[in-house]
């Protein structure tokens, strides 16, 4: 497989591990098809899907930290793009000067 294809396939997990995350995450529903389907091919394996809970909820906690280790792929902005911090405020507005 070429650099371009390994690239686009980890962008379209990514994207698909994303788009479980989310909805786990409003719904509180844990699809078992879903979430072992896209844990064995994220992870290239072929583990039998578990109806425990705490099974599923594992298996989306190590879909989570396998998309926290992936590097972003976002070109870094000029540094003329680059934003400036905002000003502390110590939990009150700031007063308009």
């Amino acid at each position: 497989m070429t650099q371009n294809n390994v690239t686009n396939k980890t962008e379209t997990l990514k994207e698909k591990v994303i788009s479980l995350i989310q909805e786990v995450n409003t719904t509180h529903r844990y699809s078992m098809s879903r979430i072992y389907g896209l844990y064995n091919e994220v992870f290239t394996v072929a583990e039998t899907p578990q109806s425990c809970a705490s099974c599923l909820i594992r298996k989306v906690n190590q879909l989570k930290s396998w998309l926290a280790e992936q590097p972003e792929e976002k070109e870094q902005p000029d540094s003329s793009e680059t934003l400036q911090p905002l000003p502390k405020t110590r939990g009150r507005k700031a007063k308009q000067r």
